[in-house]
């Protein structure tokens, strides 16, 4: 068979099945190629990694074969090559049927994503008819209610050829049908193999699961950040200018120290894609799982060709049942990447079966909060979102929040190329459901004002329910628990202030009717604090001053005074210096008339008037022009 091909159809196709029910032999027959590499396999007559093989496909296209071992030891090498594997061959032996690990497989083939495919019968030379029938009914059920059900099922002997033109027949059907992959989006290839060429450079080899690379590109290996240029490409023994998703391909890199790579490691376009222990997911527990998943519960995460060690945290639950699905979080023991809507599978750690599985839903910072609806009802449109670009924009902008988000990190929150997030934006902007705010053109959703107004209110009701007799919540904490910096937060602010939804309250922030519901106790309080800093005129104490002369603790002074602020009875002046409202109100009467008389003055003038130290003084005269009463001018005041 001739090992060159005008082009490469970029479907890739994987056998699965029990061990020595004749994988690898099927794959040889089929293409002159032993995927078997190593000599242990072949002493041992059992696949133990990952072999390749290709075939020329109606004298024109190339297409990948993947063999995966078959043995339960070696499952983490079966998944690792099923992620890049879009057309299935279960091989199950006539002679033993169904067995452990074909079910295992299928399982796992099942979880991760795979549509189509067909049943290849094994070694029918070594039995008779009846018996090639009774498999046959055997696979039947087994299939039945998966995307093999209805499947073709082909007998065939490896060793005498017999049937294998009825399977050609079947691939090239199944090939026909398969949708090739998407190669517009941002290139990602999950490692599979590495290795040193003499003279030559790190050798990375996978199959891309989106994208396309060319050589000459730029690309990263993550985690670690190793910047890498693409010397040549080779594809099926033959020298490629690109790769595409759903080839299986080598990259000769330039530097890259392939000692500091290894499978489960990332080739990928740079600024797009970053490594995270931390990953919100959709999860399925297996029907035949053999005991409900505990919160925390220790897991082998396996994701791409990565196998990693974590936990599941949930985040609605304490409990998954088998049969059941949620959305939770998997936090793992060690970097890696995953991408939205990737396909991955839990393993139990000990004794090694297949738990479930799900698809990722996106990257993130670290530990999400539990019972929390907002953010589960966030999770779940980004989980809507795999497959969908343009809803993947729309919720970046809507998870940044009135301060918006611009173009360069919308890409990393997508995972989207630049060209893509730039046209989908626009269109967007068209449609009124985004617009462009500030200097750097950030993108903000239409809906992020009403949401964050909604959980200003929130925020409020909760302090109000827990605090009934303060009169609000620091302005600074409201700030911190909505999420936002200043820029952002001070437009939300004034509006919500304008529409009547807030009151300010001094530095206190509450909402209208509520607030300030004090106990007899706590007025007496609130008096006996009021009292000492209306005794204390233009000379106000410190809290700790304050809290002696009102025979209180200081937190129970503290308590008092913001409510006083709050209230309209005191102020907090620059330099946190406090004043009482009648204190203040007497000084502005006393500057007005002053200035009146006398025209202008400077700082030091008026202290004919108000009897207090500088350290008083200052912060009450940048207060006048504060509140429009006076315009200072290169220090000499007049009244405005």
């Amino acid at each position: 068979m001739s090992t060159q091909a005008t082009e490469i159809r970029n479907v890739v196709i994987g056998t699965a099945g029990h061990i020595d029910h004749g994988k690898s032999t099927l794959v040889k027959r089929l293409t002159s190629i032993d995927p078997d590499r190593w000599q242990e396999e072949k002493d041992k007559g059992i696949t133990i990694d990952l072999g390749f093989a290709n075939f020329l496909y109606q004298d024109r296209y190339r297409v990948g074969i993947i063999d995966v071992p078959g043995h339960e030891r070696f499952v983490k090498n079966m998944v690792a090559g099923a992620t890049g594997v879009d057309i299935v061959m279960l091989v199950v032996a006539a002679d033993d049927g169904v067995m452990p690990q074909t079910r295992e497989h299928l399982e796992i083939l099942t979880l991760l994503g795979v549509k189509h495919g067909l049943v290849v019968l094994t070694k029918i030379d070594t039995v008779d008819e009846d018996t090639v029938e009774l498999a046959k009914e055997d696979v039947s059920d087994l299939v039945k209610g998966t995307f093999l059900e209805g499947a073709p099922k082909v007998p065939v002997s490896s060793i005498t050829g017999d049937g294998i033109d009825e399977l050609w027949k079947a691939i090239a059907a199944v090939i026909d049908e398969t949708e090739p992959r998407d190669t517009s989006g941002v290139f990602r290839m999950p490692v599979q193999r590495v290795f040193s060429a003499k003279g030559q450079g790190a050798v990375l080899t996978g199959v891309p699961v989106s994208g396309h690379a060319k050589t000459g590109d730029n690309l990263v290996v993550l985690p670690g950040e190793q910047r890498a240029k693409v010397r040549s490409i080779q594809a099926y023994h033959s020298a490629i200018d690109e790769a595409r998703a759903g080839h299986s391909s080598a990259f000769n890199l330039t530097g890259v120290d392939h000692t500091k790579v290894e499978r489960g490691y990332t080739l990928c376009t740079p600024g797009v894609f970053e490594s995270s222990r931390f990953f919100s997911v959709t999860l399925t527990l297996l029907p035949s799982a053999p005991r409900p998943m505990k919160h925390r519960a220790e897991v082998k995460f396996h994701v791409g060709t990565t196998e990693v060690v974590g936990h599941v945290q949930f985040l609605d639950r304490t409990l998954l049942n088998p049969g059941e699905s949620c959305i939770c979080e998997v936090m793992l023991e060690d970097p890696i990447v995953a991408g939205i809507g990737d396909y991955f599978i839990l393993r139990l750690p000990s004794p090694a079966i297949t738990l479930g599985g799900g698809r990722v839903i996106k990257r993130e910072a670290g530990k999400l909060p539990r019972k929390d609806d907002a953010l589960m009802e966030a999770l779940k449109s980004w989980s809507e979102a795999a497959d969908a670009p343009r809803r993947r924009v729309e919720l970046a902008a809507l998870d940044a929040g009135p301060g918006g988000i611009n173009r360069d990190r919308m890409i990393p929150a997508t995972e989207l190329s630049r060209e893509a997030v730039g046209t989908i934006a626009q269109k967007l902007i068209e449609e009124g459901l985004l617009s462009e705010f500030g200097p750097g053109k950030a993108l903000v959703h239409r809906d992020a004002w009403p949401r964050a107004q909604k959980r200003l209110i929130e925020i409020l009701q909760r302090h109000h329910d827990a605090h009934p007799a303060q009169l609000g919540m620091k302005t600074p904490s409201v700030q911190q628990q909505l999420g936002v910096d200043a820029r952002t937060f001070a437009p939300i602010l004034q509006k919500a202030v304008e529409e009547k939804i807030i009151e300010q309250r001094g530095d206190l922030l509450g909402l209208p009717g509520q607030g300030g519901k004090l106990s007899d106790e706590e007025r007496k309080i609130v008096d006996r604090v009021a009292l000492q800093l209306e005794q204390a005129q233009l000379n106000p104490p410190t809290l700790k001053e304050l809290s002696k002369a009102a025979g209180l603790n200081q937190q129970a002074t503290q308590n008092a005074v913001d409510y006083l602020v709050g209230s309209g009875r005191a102020d907090v002046l620059g330099g946190g210096v406090l004043f009482s409202t009648k204190a203040l109100g007497w000084v502005k009467e006393e500057a007005a008339k002053f200035l009146q008389e006398k025209g202008e003055a400077a700082a030091k003038d008026f202290k004919e008037i108000i009897p207090t130290s500088r350290k008083f003084l200052i912060p009450l005269l940048e207060w006048l022009d504060q509140q429009g009463v006076t315009k200072n001018i290169n220090g000499i005041r007049t009244l405005k």
